[in-house]
Formats: structure tokens, C-alpha cells, sequence
């Protein structure tokens, strides 16, 4: 499937903490979960720091899965609905998501949603972001359907922005929905 190490990151201050993140799928009673831990570089040896956060929803397919520290210093995470669509549109399910904490775990106090690591929300599958360079605007690629979920194809590019709703299961590439971006 897609599951595994689905994603690293150094931290932005890695010159002086030597932390480097990861992002793994794992099983555990009652399904496959997706969890960061922090690493440290001893210089000969790396060790396991800690978990950071745990429990984000996975599957053999649409875990999404990658992490990148932002301009803004802030450690994203992309997840896919983990072949649960109606979780992508659920704010409180960790699927179907971009998320944003800081380098510890905690969440961001400007962050969209209140208390809420979700950053957006509405993706299938986002399996690559990045922020363009000059302007800083965060750019995310995700798949689209594969007719067991829906219409055939749909690749998506997107400009990602706080707290918008990107559609996913209810728009996409055939459908739209005032009020979503699809």
C-alpha cells in the first residue's frame, strides 16, 4: 500500500538542536495511524527525542503523509482521508487534512480553527506541498478520484489558504459547490 516513513523534515534550528522529524505509519488495536517523532543527531548515532503527535488516521491507501516546516517556522502535515472520504469534511477527524502544530506537538494559537491543529481541510489524498519562494504562498498537489471513490481522474494543484474547505468527497474536478474551492 502506501504506507512506511511517508515524510522527513530538519527542523528550521537544526544547526543548534540537531532534531529531525518523521512522519510513520504504524498499526495498533483498531486500525493504522500515522504518528511524528522527533529525532535527534547525535552526530554518530540518532535518537528517538520523542512522539510529538500520534493518532492521525491512516489506511493501506490515502495517507497523504508528508511534513515541511513553513516560512513561518510552523511543522505542516498532509493527510489523506484514509478511505474514509466523509472524514475529509469532518473539523474535528484528522483525515482529509493539511495540519499545523509547532516543533513540539502543541498547536498554534493562530491557527484557523480554534485548539485545532487543521490548517485546511476537504483534500483526498495531498502528497506534495510546498510554498512558493517569493510570495510564500503554500502550493499542494493531491490525487484525485480512482473510480472506486469517484469520477476518474482530477489530479489536483492547489493554492492552499487557512481554513479553506477544498471539497473533497463533495466537490471536486466535475462537481462544484459554492463556498468550497475545487
Amino acid at each position: 500500500g502506501e504506507d512506511g516513513l511517508l515524510g522527513m523534515a530538519l527542523d528550521p534550528n537544526y544547526d543548534s538542536n540537531k532534531y529531525i522529524y518523521v512522519n510513520l505509519s504504524y498499526g495498533k488495536a483498531g486500525g493504522t495511524y500515522e504518528k511524528i517523532i522527533r529525532l535527534q543527531d547525535l552526530g554518530d548515532s540518532i535518537i528517538i527525542d520523542r512522539v510529538i503527535f500520534d493518532d492521525i488516521p491512516a489506511a493501506q491507501f490515502h495517507d497523504g503523509g508528508r511534513i515541511h516546516f513553513g516560512p513561518d517556522g510552523k511543522l505542516y502535515i498532509s493527510t489523506g482521508d484514509a478511505l474514509s472520504k466523509d472524514s475529509a469534511q469532518d473539523k474535528l477527524s484528522l483525515s482529509g487534512k493539511i495540519l499545523r502544530i509547532n516543533n513540539d506537538g502543541t498547536i498554534p494559537a493562530d491557527n484557523p480553527f480554534s485548539g485545532s491543529p487543521v490548517w485546511s481541510f476537504g483534500h483526498r489524498n495531498p502528497e506534495g506541498f510546498d510554498w512558493y519562494p517569493e510570495s510564500k504562498v503554500m502550493m499542494e498537489t493531491e490525487h484525485g478520484p480512482s473510480t472506486f471513490d469517484g469520477p476518474p481522474g482530477g489530479d489536483e494543484v492547489n493554492s492552499i489558504e487557512a481554513g479553506e474547505n477544498y471539497g473533497w468527497p463533495i466537490a471536486h474536478h466535475e462537481i462544484h459547490k459554492d463556498g468550497m474551492i475545487d
